[in-house]
């Protein structure tokens, strides 16, 4: 730290229902986890959601596991010899979801496994409605 630095101001955060949610400055974007997911919204105006709707999102991605799943599986033969394994993990983007409705589920294998290979999933009314995979 030089003579005249200033110490970086903390992120801000919100605490909502018991959830904390962060607003990360460098890349202005919102972040929190929730039973275990992790949530974000890259939207300066960010619509907290209640426990309920987060609930609602879990078991929609519950209940598309085997859909999800099928598709990375057949995804991942097309691009390379990588298989889907241990070390998968996604995220939820919440950014579009009071727009339209809509939020994307970003699946990564981590570097080791997948490199910088991710597909986002598109989920509206309980459906992938689009997947793309890019890198």
């Amino acid at each position: 730290m030089g003579l005249f630095s200033k110490k970086p101001k903390p992120d801000p955060k919100i605490k909502f229902e018991g959830v904390e949610f962060t607003f990360h400055r460098t890349y202005e974007w919102w972040e929190f986890t929730y039973r275990g997911t992790e949530f974000s919204s890259h939207d300066l105006l960010f619509e907290l959601q209640t426990k309920a709707e987060l609930d609602s999102i879990l078991s929609t991605l519950e209940s598309l596991m085997p859909e999800f799943t099928m598709r990375l599986e057949k995804g991942l033969k097309e691009w390379s010899e990588i298989t889907l394994g241990d070390g998968v993990s996604y995220s939820v983007d919440l950014t579009n979801l009071s727009k339209d409705g809509s939020y994307s589920v970003s699946w990564s294998g981590g570097e080791e496994a997948w490199g910088d290979m991710a597909v986002d999933f598109t989920i509206k009314d309980h459906k992938i409605v689009d997947e793309s995979w890019g890198d």
